[in-house]
């Protein structure tokens, strides 16, 4: 067999750079992904006064399941 390196084969310094057209084609797309997700009407999930533990977890069940358009967490 041949001799082989214990080290791992080089790995590139840092990554390729990116030309002038996918940096305008990634700035768009984040632009109009940014426009949809300000028109998409946003919610609020939370109990009113003192509730027990089942009425808790179908709260955070609820938020799970309107996500990402529903705060995740709220803090008064």
């Amino acid at each position: 067999g041949g001799c082989r390196s214990p080290l791992p084969p080089p790995q590139p310094v840092c990554p390729p750079l990116k030309t002038k057209n996918q940096k305008k084609e990634r700035a768009a797309a984040l632009h109009q992904a940014q426009q949809e997700f300000g028109s998409v009407p946003h919610s609020f999930v939370f109990q009113r006064g003192r509730v027990g533990r089942n009425v808790r977890q179908l709260v955070t069940d609820l938020r799970r399941v309107m996500e990402p358009y529903t705060a995740r967490a709220l803090k008064v």
